[in-house]
């Protein structure tokens, strides 16, 4: 459909191909410029929690990039069970930083699914050695969503090694353990909206959030008056005529 013009190669994200290389840029100026754009003040220093939002896929990922940048958290693709390797990576930079983290997770209501963020969680709590606060919290699919009966569901594959855990869970929540829910039954809208909600609720000092804020603009601007001032030092250096 892409190939065909039929919908827009962007709608489909593919996190695989990676590129690793060093930033490199053609001039001091160029430098500065990307200094400039992409600058941001880490404003979560003033809060009580560090947030965090993990989720299944990278197809679901690249639905939810936009809320985790404009808030400035870190966004985990978990790709399905998330290795050993993975998860103590992340606990280990946790405890760099000694401070209640709060996960918020994205996935499938099925039995591959829940069992995710079930291991997440175990795991975590194992590797952190009883010293990571940890809240974890799920955004979607929850047990409301598929109790709703307002999205598309399918039957479950009972011979999933997870099914037996996943049912008992099912039959707590009161729904039927024959059904599932995957999280792209929800519309790409309602899940920016409704992760975007979950975390600037997650802001317990607005006033310190705010005056960060202020803080990070006045810096943009003083990294704007700087690069405006090299490009016109460089163009003087040339020779060029100065910009009016």
């Amino acid at each position: 459909m892409r190939e065909t013009g039929a919908i827009p190669w962007e709608w489909i994200t593919d996190g695989t191909r990676l590129v690793r290389q060093d930033e490199q840029f053609d001039s001091v100026e160029d430098a500065l410029a990307h200094a400039m754009e992409t600058y941001r003040r880490n404003l979560w220093t003033s809060q009580s929690r560090r947030v965090e939002v993990w989720c299944e896929s990278d197809s679901v990922a690249g639905v939810l990039l936009p809320i985790t940048s404009a808030w400035g958290v870190g966004l985990y693709s978990c790709r399905g069970q998330s290795s050993k390797t993975y998860v103590h990576e992340a606990v280990v930079d946790y405890l760099r930083e000694p401070k209640p983290l709060t996960v918020c997770f994205v996935g499938d209501w099925d039995p591959s699914g829940r069992s995710v963020p079930r291991s997440v969680v175990e795991r975590m709590e194992r590797y952190g050695n009883g010293q990571l606060d940890l809240a974890f919290r799920q955004i979607a699919v929850t047990a409301d969503d598929v109790r709703s009966g307002q999205f598309t569901s399918h039957y479950v594959n009972t011979a999933d090694v997870n099914f037996r855990r996943y049912e008992h869970e099912c039959r707590a929540e009161g729904i039927d353990p024959m059904g599932a829910v995957e999280v792209e039954a929800l519309s790409p809208g309602l899940l920016r909206r409704r992760l975007s909600d979950a975390i600037e609720a997650l802001i317990d000092d607005v006033a310190a959030w705010n005056q960060l804020s202020r803080g990070e603009q006045t810096e943009r601007e003083l990294l704007q008056n700087l690069h405006a001032r090299v490009s016109e030092a460089l163009r003087h250096e040339s020779g060029d005529p100065p910009t009016t």
